[in-house]
């Protein structure tokens, strides 16, 4: 989800709305569901079958299409939004919802993909870090998103604290 958000977001900004089809934003988002629901399918299939050899090269396939396709295409995505939106753009600065996609993907590359790399480097048998160090990270990007959302949209001329629905409602109106 956060893939599609973000390549949707850069080719919105990238591409002007008289350039871009209607229907790209679909389709990408079918792409993208289709690959990561056929992947997990195949993965729980043979995992399920304890087809122990099947079930490690689906595993194999699926981190690596979290480190190749999932992964790349949010920092790249990202960086290109950064740049054409800072440095290219005369107009206003970033709207907030740019700020918060960004710092989504950000703390998703900081405490989420680490579990994804962990669970890779255990499928040949490297154990660099403690298991409870990579699940505390993934628990924290699961519960940061909220306060990512309080905190941008509480934050406009002057960081003030407002209530979380007027913070929320902040982050996801155009200004």
């Amino acid at each position: 989800l956060l893939t599609a958000i973000s390549i949707e977001r850069c080719v919105s900004v990238l591409c002007s709305s008289n350039s871009r089809p209607q229907w790209l934003s679909a389709v990408v988002c079918a792409l993208l569901w289709a690959l990561s629901i056929a992947v997990i399918a195949a993965v729980s299939s043979l995992c399920l079958a304890h087809e122990q050899e099947s079930c490690q090269v689906a595993l194999i396939s699926m981190y690596a299409l979290d480190f190749f396709i999932f992964a790349p295409s949010m920092v790249v995505s990202n960086v290109l939004l950064f740049f054409k939106v800072l440095c290219v753009s005369q107009g206003p600065q970033p709207k907030r919802l740019y700020i918060v996609i960004s710092l989504t993907v950000l703390f998703f590359l900081l405490f989420a993909l680490p579990l994804s790399i962990w669970n890779f480097l255990q499928q040949f048998g490297y154990f660099l870090v403690p298991t409870q160090v990579v699940f505390l990270l993934a628990c924290i990007n699961s519960s940061i998103n909220p306060f990512i959302y309080f905190l941008v949209g509480s934050c406009q001329k002057r960081c003030s604290l407002v209530s979380l629905q007027v913070a929320f409602q902040r982050v996801f109106e155009e200004e």
